[in-house]
């Protein structure tokens, strides 16, 4: 027989409260007649009104000796026994909900595993992949690798073992210009071979150890001014989808008053000024 009449269940029984008539001049006296002994006795009553049992008995303990002595601080009205006790069981309650979430599990759910939320689900799957896909990258990465020439061959080999454009043109004894050009003709082959017979498609993108070693290498700009984060504003590219250019402020700075010591005298023009843009 199915039974279809809930019934909610019954507040927490806490044990009676002791005497509160404590000297407000004892070390151990917290706020409205509580002291120490008594957020302990509170906190340990606190944890008994808990039915989860979700989590260890020293974090269940100090989760609402926390919230209590936190709730008895800042009460503007002396609170009684049973409303502290309330306010510590609802920690540990509120605590195990959160670390439930933090491990993406149901927050209403006791039994829910680790990481069975949906979203965590979809972020950590890993669909499996085509065990010929793998075989044939496997055997055609190396074979296309060998029939690039030997210069470019190295190149790749080195750029691929010290991951650093410089590094690797140092190992061969090239060039960083060198290098780069070779990791271009390397690049545009073997994608030319691997999706062979049919086109392949455009490269997009840049390689980020191009980018760094640039950005390293220009410290200051054409008229001598140090590239400082305070000093170098990066300017938007009209073109989609291309990278702006950074710009030196005290360059910007010194063509705006040139071009105001222009108009003041009444002969606006260009006044070019070298530097500017890095």
């Amino acid at each position: 027989m199915v039974q279809r009449t809930y019934y909610a269940p019954p507040e927490p029984v806490f044990a009676d409260p002791p005497d509160l008539d404590v000297d407000t001049s004892d070390p151990a006296h917290v706020r409205h007649g509580f002291a120490l002994h008594h957020i302990h006795r509170m906190a340990r009553a606190a944890c008994a009104a808990d039915r989860s049992m979700s989590s260890d008995a020293y974090t269940r303990y100090t989760v609402a000796w926390s919230a209590i002595a936190e709730a008895l601080c800042v009460a503007d009205q002396p609170p009684t026994w049973r409303d502290l006790v309330r306010v510590g069981w609802q920690a540990i309650y509120a605590e195990i909900r959160e670390m439930r979430y933090t491990f993406c599990q149901d927050r209403d759910d006791p039994n829910a595993e680790v990481l069975s939320k949906a979203g965590a689900v979809r972020y950590w799957y890993v669909p499996p992949g085509d065990p010929e896909d793998d075989r044939i990258s496997c055997m055609a990465a190396p074979q296309i690798l060998g029939a690039l020439g030997a210069p470019y061959r190295d190149a790749v080999v080195a750029l691929a073992l010290l991951d650093d454009y410089q590094a690797a043109a140092d190992a061969l004894g090239i060039k960083y210009t060198t290098l780069t050009q070779r990791m271009t003709v390397a690049r545009r082959e073997f994608r030319r071979l691997w999706f062979a017979p049919e086109t392949a498609p455009a490269i997009t993108g840049t390689d980020r150890r191009v980018g760094s070693r640039a950005k390293a290498l220009r410290t200051h700009c054409r008229a001598g001014h140090e590239l400082t984060s305070n000093n170098v504003y990066r300017r938007p590219n009209p073109k989609p989808g291309k990278r702006g250019e950074r710009v030196c402020r005290a360059c910007e700075r010194e063509r705006n008053a040139a071009r105001s010591r222009a108009k003041a005298a009444g002969t606006l023009a260009d006044t070019p000024i070298d530097g500017g843009v890095s």
